[in-house]
This record gives structure tokens, sequence and C-alpha cells, in this order.
């Protein structure tokens, strides 16, 4: 299977590449940085690029874990994020719709978090899980993972899509 990789050079990126490899998947990776496993230089704003990349390469399914995240908002304006997140989304689904591959989105876990759980004023811990709710964006980095959340439902009518609420990331030593 031939795979888009999205955020190469992340924390998730850079180990779910080796693991697809493994698993025999024929992996491009695309970052905006260059890493061990970034194949392409770019962003996903670039519709061009995207484009290209899909017409070049043939993917048959997308797994989409690059974003600028929470820790960004001190060095990027919210332009920045609404380029790559929702944007960047977008590119990446129509091309993919286009292609009739599959779609992972990394969308997160802090859309789920509501001020009661962060004030730790429940009895007893609470699963979270698609149910939880009301999803409440505390800032330009939630607003556009729900906003491209939005996207892939609407993509999803015409498209495999699986959207993934993951948590952060930290090593195992």
């Amino acid at each position: 299977m031939r795979v888009l990789l999205t955020g190469a050079a992340g924390w998730l990126g850079r180990h779910l590449k080796p693991r697809l490899v493994a698993l025999g998947a024929e992996v491009v990776g695309l970052d905006i940085a260059p890493s061990p496993g970034t194949d392409v230089v770019g962003t996903v704003a670039d519709r061009a690029l995207v484009a290209r990349l899909f017409r070049e390469r043939r993917f048959e399914a997308v797994v989409h874990a690059g974003a600028l995240h929470k820790p960004d908002i001190a060095r990027f304006p919210a332009q920045a994020f609404i380029d790559a997140n929702v944007t960047g989304t977008l590119n990446l689904l129509e091309a993919a719709t286009a292609a009739r591959a599959r779609f992972v989105f990394t969308s997160t876990t802090s859309l789920m978090i509501s001020q009661a759980i962060r004030a730790e004023r429940g009895a007893a811990a609470v699963w979270l899980d698609e149910r939880a709710g009301p999803l409440e964006p505390r800032n330009v980095y939630g607003v556009t993972k729900l906003a491209a959340e939005g996207l892939c439902r609407i993509a999803s009518q015409n498209l495999p899509v699986v959207v993934l609420r993951t948590a952060r990331f930290f090593p195992m030593d």
C-alpha cells in the first residue's frame, strides 16, 4: 500500500513511519522540517504540492499526523494554524477523495477536556470517548483541530475516514 504520512518529522510520524514500512507499506513522509523520515519537505497548505504528490505517487492511504500544535501558539500567528490545520487538511481530503484513498486524521483529546476535568472537580476518573462533550476548544489549536474534524466528517460521505483523538506522546525511557 502506498501511504502519504504527514508530520513525518514529528514525534508520532518518526515512530509511525518505520512501523508502516515494517508492515509492508511504501511510505512517503511529508513535513516542513527535514528529518530521517522526511522524504518531501513542504507543507500540506500547499495545494499544488499535495496535488503533485498524489499524481506522482498514487497514494492509496493518507495518515495525516502533521499539524501546528498547542506549543506553537507562542511562535506562530493564528493564520498559520488555519493554513496548516484546516486548509492543509482540506487539501489532503480533496486529493484523497479524488484518488479514492483511505484517510486517517490525528486530532486531539484536548477537545474533550472540560473545565471540570481540568480543575479535577470530579469524584472519580471518567472515560473519555466520542460521547464526551460538549467539545470546548480553548485556543486556536483546538478550534482548528475541531474544524478539521468537521471537514473529515463531511468527506466521510465519499471516503473511508478515521479520526483519532490522540493524546500527548512521551518517550518510554
